[in-house]
């Protein structure tokens, strides 16, 4: 009697029909995983405009206890720092630091807490222009201790 060794025409083409199931799942896959990275990748470079406005914002509203004077695109700290929303761009002090901006509308309101502190908050909404808007609106409370 023969030994049959070897790999038979059915257990072949059962072979290749499996690697060829698991190719294209991989494809698949792979092809929604860089199309989800293109995305973030795109969102990331106009949420990293906000960011760079929150850094240097925050830092003057912890050092200040009041605001001079605030207009819709305007606002002045005690301390001289100028804030201004102008020609798609936010200045502060003369010197951009952020672009591609939509909108930047500041405003004040004033909170009395359980303490009976009055804190003085400044809204900030900005809308950041690109393929995907981002728009935002924060709260920042000035310094009242």
């Amino acid at each position: 009697m023969k030994s049959e060794k070897g790999i038979t025409l059915i257990s072949l083409i059962i072979y290749v029909v499996l690697l060829l199931i698991v190719v294209s799942f991989l494809s698949v896959v792979s092809t929604h995983f860089y199309s989800s990275t293109k995305y973030l990748m795109d969102n990331g470079k106009y949420v990293s405009e906000f960011d760079k406005f929150n850094m240097y914002f925050i830092e003057d509203v912890k050092n200040n206890i009041d605001v001079y004077s605030i207009e819709t695109n305007k606002i002045v700290f005690e301390d001289g720092t100028v804030y201004t929303y102008l020609n798609k761009s936010v200045y502060r002090n003369k010197v951009e630091i952020c672009k591609n901006i939509e909108r930047c509308e500041f405003s004040k309101l004033e909170e009395i807490d359980n303490n009976n502190f009055t804190k003085k908050i400044i809204n900030v909404k900005i809308k950041i222009a690109g393929k995907n808007s981002f728009e935002t609106e924060n709260d920042y409370v000035l310094k009242y201790w």
